[in-house]
């Protein structure tokens, strides 16, 4: 009898000591990743109930294919990092949490003043409608990234509109070895979706529109025929390098005196310039609007998880997005912290304060735009990116190239509404 109680005292000692385990897959390697630890290791020290295990599965490629497989095999963690389409990939195959249920539950959740507090654009890129799917993690800005001792030298102001971008390329490219070929280019660009979607935005137009609540294609508009001749006109004056790969090599050899890229390269810039000059960036210059896409994942939630899982996983997800953990998130990895009070913290102002350049991209953050929430937007993209770089290296013409991406994007839509 005696051997029984102890048995039975020992197991409910372990049972009051057993702590509920979250499974967190993500993509966030190198420093990066380090911070992620940190952070992890953090909340399973604050919470003693709780073990957050956050495992890395490699780069975006391998972990949005772990999801998918995971998805049809019924091996899914508990949370996930996932852009937006992923989601709605998952959405679509029944295995993401909604979370409403947390996020306005009156003890575990939210106040409504607490999740208003998220930045506008980047809370409803976590909504399906009234739907609740994610939580915002690593979210970056684009920024115009710019030489400023060759600004100084040339006497050129930093470039406020499209306009001003166009003429200041001008001015700063220059043949500096005589041989007829510019050495020196203003304005540098990558052949792929991205530069393409950041002046589209800002012109006024979009790759798709919703009609009645259903994507459609927009890519034949007026909108995408003036991008497309603006960045004709930019190599045709000879006043553009471009190329497929990053921009920060060019930028750090002084070939580019200017490009638009995310705050999240901005530690591949300074490894590039290495003291060579002062470089700085500035908001994306203004066209019709000041729409800009912002770029990153959210955190999602899988349904096939326990009660208890999901209750702690909400724990932690709720903790990476509270003001002092999103700052330090910022802080220490570029990207920017996705709630409004963030700023407000004790890191963050000693941050700003030797780095002021933390500061600028936010002044976009209100006028930031999302893609749209759809299975198939990755296939897009692809097709647009196709579409840009075969203009942009001559291969067709504006008409040919956009009635191919037209057609392309029609049968990709058809797909994601089963017609």
């Amino acid at each position: 009898m005696k051997k029984l109680l102890v048995i039975i005292l020992a197991l409910l000692v372990v049972f009051s000591f057993a702590k509920t385990k979250v499974i967190f897959w993500h993509a966030m390697g190198g420093n990066h990743g380090k911070t992620l630890e940190q952070i992890v290791k953090s909340f399973n020290d604050s919470h003693p109930d709780i073990e957050v295990e956050a495992i890395y599965v490699g780069n975006y490629g391998a972990l949005s294919q772990k999801l998918l497989a995971g998805a049809q095999a019924g091996e899914l963690p508990t949370i996930s990092q996932a852009y937006s389409n992923w989601t709605a990939k998952l959405i679509q195959s029944r295995v993401v949490q909604k979370l409403n249920d947390f996020l306005f539950d009156p003890e575990i959740g939210l106040t409504k003043e607490e999740w208003e507090d998220v930045y506008e654009p980047l809370r409803k890129n976590c909504m399906w409608g009234n739907d609740v799917y994610a939580v915002p993690f690593n979210k970056s800005l684009y920024v115009l990234y710019y030489n400023a001792d060759l600004l100084t030298l040339y006497g050129v102001d930093v470039p406020k509109s499209i306009n001003e971008l166009y003429y200041a390329a001008k001015v700063l490219t220059e043949d500096v070895d005589g041989d007829g070929k510019p050495d020196q280019y203003g304005f540098g660009f990558r052949t792929t979706v991205d530069l393409f979607q950041i002046l589209l935005s800002l012109r006024g137009g979009s790759i798709l529109k919703n009609v009645d609540g259903k994507w459609v294609s927009n890519i034949d508009s007026p909108e995408t025929r003036d991008v497309l001749r603006f960045v004709r006109k930019l190599i045709d004056d000879g006043v553009a390098y471009y190329q497929g790969g990053y921009m920060n090599d060019p930028f750090g050899q002084q070939k580019v005196v200017m490009y638009i890229g995310t705050i999240a390269g901005r530690k591949y810039v300074e490894g590039s310039v290495k003291g060579k000059f002062n470089w700085s960036w500035a908001p994306v210059p203004v066209w019709k609007t000041r729409n800009v896409p912002f770029a990153g994942t959210d955190v999602i939630m899988f349904a096939n998880a326990t009660e208890e899982q999901k209750k702690a996983a909400w724990e932690f997800m709720k903790y990476l997005i509270s003001p002092d953990v999103t700052a330090f998130w910022s802080v220490n990895t570029g990207y920017i912290p996705v709630r409004k009070s963030a700023l407000e913290t004790n890191i963050w102002k000693e941050n700003v304060k030797s780095d002021p350049l933390a500061e600028v991209p936010l002044t976009q953050i209100e006028n930031a735009v999302f893609d749209p929430q759809i299975g198939v937007w990755y296939e897009i993209r692809t097709v647009v990116s196709n579409m840009f770089s075969d203009f942009v290296n001559g291969k067709v013409d504006m008409g040919t190239a956009i009635k191919t991406a037209d057609d392309q994007i029609k049968k990709y839509l058809a797909e994601e509404y089963g017609e």
